[in-house]
């Protein structure tokens, strides 16, 4: 236990040594790169000294190796117009309401799909402009499976109101389970098949683009088996997750009504770089025929970005707190607690802690704080390519009686990402954390 927190004391001096060097170094950066167009000059700076300049030429050099090979690509992008080719057939399959979706899941596993836009593609957008009607399906080399559609108006006669009706289904067939609690071994894992059919109806209200209220009432069947074993075993096989421990074991099927505020500022859904988003929801779960599931779910999620000095310098920060919390004797079904691990971004995948395997930590209640500095050093067009590194520390806990600073688990790394038109399309990033070092392949950022 000694060498831990001696690991754990070393490791914050370490990281907050490099937080203090790169802020230092900032600066150096927009003076020592001839190609930063974003940087003001208003007079003629002071020479660095010999260790600044030391400091600023031993960050920047392994970004030129990176430079001087997208500057390659470049030259055969510009010579046989790949990009307006490629960019010319996305814009017309989207035109007819299309909207392809390809994902990296892992090095090993890609997820495919579209998004289908019905009343643009029978070309009536402009005689329909407030209504919706649309689906989506997509699926993966796992077995991971998504299908589901939307209706509805918003602003409805420009009063600001908007109501949706949503179908969707979805099965995942190797959902990753360590137990409850923040002291779970990694090396009891198993999986489990998970199967969700969901029903919703959502009256809103947004009277301006940065603030919302919605009012969601649904109905969702949740089927819970063993799945894929992959070499893990499934979770009926493992004793210590029996029936008895584990609430929700075989699924279950409630009613769910739920509350939520949103204001966004971000002047881009991605790649932000000023403003920021605060989300809280609150919500009500009743569990339906023998289901014991009947809990409130409180859930706050903040995110901020900041300008340092040009488009091409952000420090981002993100903030999410959940807190599921029985009532009457009810319970919390374990696939509906909070859930932290890997590089999620989809609603039933665990929230962002990378360094760790996804759904690596459940329990009723988590706190997870993420912190990003994103540079970019290469840029032609619409396309984009920044590094970022990155710090996260979260913990999962039962009761708040129960929260413990030792139990936060942290995490660190760098990664690459190529954006198109400040749309992500592919992450390239590496995390370490106290179990390991994990490589992460994606086609969206996590905040």
């Amino acid at each position: 236990m000694g060498r831990m927190k001696h690991c754990r004391t070393s490791f914050y001096k370490v990281a907050f040594f490099f937080l203090g060097v790169l802020f230092i170094a900032s600066p150096l950066f927009a003076q020592d790169l001839s190609y930063d167009r974003y940087t003001e000059t208003l007079r003629e700076p002071e020479a660095p000294s010999r260790v600044g300049r030391s400091i600023a030429h031993f960050l920047v050099y392994p970004f030129e190796i990176i430079r001087y090979g997208t500057d390659k690509t470049l030259v055969a992008i510009e010579k046989h117009h790949i990009d307006k080719k490629v960019k010319w057939i996305y814009e017309k399959i989207q035109s007819y309401g299309i909207s392809p979706h390809l994902n990296f899941v892992s090095m090993s596993n890609r997820s495919y799909g579209a998004d289908i836009d019905f009343i643009r593609l029978v070309q009536k957008k402009e005689y329909l402009p407030d209504s919706t009607l649309s689906g989506w399906v997509r699926w993966a080399e796992d077995g991971y499976f998504r299908a589901g559609g939307k209706v509805g108006w918003s602003l409805i006669k420009g009063t600001g109101l908007r109501t949706f009706g949503i179908a969707n289904y979805e099965n995942r067939h190797e959902e990753h389970f360590y137990g409850v609690g923040p002291h779970s071994s990694a090396g009891d894992g198993a999986v489990f098949s998970w199967e969700e059919t969901k029903l919703e109806y959502q009256l809103g209200y947004s009277k301006t683009p940065e603030w919302g209220i919605d009012g969601k009432f649904s109905y969702r069947n949740v089927n819970i088996s063993g799945g894929r074993d992959g070499g893990r075993g499934q979770i009926g096989e493992i004793p210590t997750f029996s029936e008895e421990r584990i609430p929700g074991f075989h699924g279950d099927s409630f009613l769910t009504w739920k509350l939520e505020v949103i204001h966004d500022t971000r002047n881009q859904k991605e790649n932000s770089t000023i403003g920021g988003m605060q989300r809280f929801g609150f919500s009500f779960n009743e569990g339906l025929n023998s289901s014991l599931a009947r809990f409130f779910r409180y859930e706050t999620e903040v995110s901020h970005y900041f300008r340092l000095g040009a488009d091409r310098r952000v420090l981002a920060f993100h903030f999410y707190g959940e807190h599921n919390d029985e009532v009457n004797n009810g319970q919390v079904p374990f696939h509906q607690m909070a859930k932290l691990g890997g590089y999620g971004t989809s609603p039933h995948m665990s929230h962002t802690l990378r360094g760790y395997d996804f759904n690596r930590f459940f329990d009723e209640s988590a706190l997870l704080f993420n912190i990003e500095y994103r540079y970019t050093i290469w840029e032609y067009r619409d396309y984009k390519l920044d590094t970022v590194f990155f710090w996260d520390e979260g913990q999962v806990f039962g009761e708040f009686s129960e929260f413990q600073l030792s139990d936060f688990r942290e995490s660190y790394g760098i990664g690459f990402r190529l954006s198109v038109a400040n749309v992500m399309f592919l992450a390239l990033e590496v995390a370490h954390g106290d179990e390991g070092t994990n490589l992460y392949v994606k086609g969206s950022s996590p905040f």
